[in-house]
């Protein structure tokens, strides 16, 4: 991909760390080197748009050309959330920036949608749309991770014997996530110069849905002390009960529409397909289904949310009263 002088970017996607590689490869095409007169970042949440494009305006002193970054432009966002900031916003100067940009300045707006879409309507993103360029960071397939993940190994830890079944074990647990990748990538290969599967189960957690399907498991297998070792062993990692509660109440949402399909005659096969769910996973549902009575499951999902009102609220020990929950739980 060619870049042109003096353009404006707009780099989307939902892993900082993959927009922030995105940016570099851009602004290595148009400065030989960088300082911090010829590149410049600014937080969205702190800096004003008119100051933004107040520095844009002005000649880098000492280069013929200069890059600013702006990250956090949550005015780009459907979901913009409240900032004190906002009311000191002047958008009009930065629309009239985007239509006359200062050609010896890259702006790169770098948005990170994880947790909502951008505006496309919004005029400044039409604006950018229409006078510079839209950079979509897509988030890697799941055949192409772990090819991925052995890569990153051979890159980064070249003189590890890293075994086959670590790689497809470390590309499972990390689901995707580059940060994630490259935190516990360090730390396997910082404890060991031979990795095993057996080293990235000993350091490396699961993803926290798949702990919450144990979770849910263990509740309706009536193993409750092995729910409660969970929970506490999640707790050291600092996972949230709330985010527990949501998970486990998704977890018995689907057992719901398990058990009302599976009363309607459908196979184990079609009720995979038909929730899009893995046909292991729908026949661990499916058997649960049969042991756990549909009046059971209605009053754990109003049990489920009367906790996460009570934490919200600030009514209950969040901690408390998720373990209480785990203790008393009966099928």
């Amino acid at each position: 991909m060619a870049y042109n002088i003096g353009m404006i970017y707009l780099i989307n996607g939902k892993q900082t760390i993959r927009l922030k590689s995105q940016m570099e490869n851009i602004v290595k095409q148009s400065l030989a080197e960088t300082d911090a007169m010829n590149f410049i970042r600014f937080d969205s949440l702190l800096t004003s748009v008119q100051d933004i494009v107040r520095e844009a305006n002005y000649l880098p002193l000492g280069y013929e050309h200069k890059a600013i970054i702006l990250d956090n432009p949550y005015y780009l966002l459907k979901e913009k959330g409240r900032h004190k900031i906002e009311s000191e916003q002047d958008y009009k100067a930065l629309i009239n920036y985007i239509k006359n940009p200062n050609p010896n300045c890259d702006l790169i707006f770098l948005v990170n949608t994880a947790n909502s879409e951008i505006n496309k309507r919004q005029e400044i993103y039409r604006l950018i749309e229409k006078n510079g360029q839209i950079v979509n960071v897509p988030e890697p397939e799941k055949k192409q991770w772990t090819a991925i993940v052995r890569q990153y190994f051979k890159d980064n830890w070249p003189h590890h014997v890293v075994s086959s079944g670590a790689i497809s074990e470390i590309a499972r647990r990390t689901n995707g996530d580059y940060a994630s990748l490259i935190n516990n990538g360090e730390k396997v290969a910082l404890y060991s110069n031979r990795i095993t599967y057996e080293t990235v189960n000993l350091l490396i957690t699961r993803p926290l849905e798949e702990n919450a399907f144990r979770l849910f498991n263990y509740l309706v297998d009536e193993r409750n002390a092995d729910a409660i070792t969970l929970f506490r062993d999640l707790k050291t990692s600092n996972v949230e009960p709330v985010a527990l509660i949501s998970l486990l109440a998704n977890q018995f949402r689907l057992l719901n529409r398990v058990s009302y399909l599976s009363r309607h005659g459908r196979s184990t096969d079609e009720i995979a397909k038909e929730l899009a769910i893995n046909p292991i996973r729908a026949k661990i549902l499916r058997k649960n289904s049969f042991v756990v009575s549909r009046k059971i499951v209605s009053q754990t999902l109003e049990t489920l949310y009367q906790m996460d009102l009570q934490i919200k609220s600030g009514l209950a020990d969040r901690h408390f009263i998720f373990e209480l929950f785990l203790i008393n739980f009966t099928r």
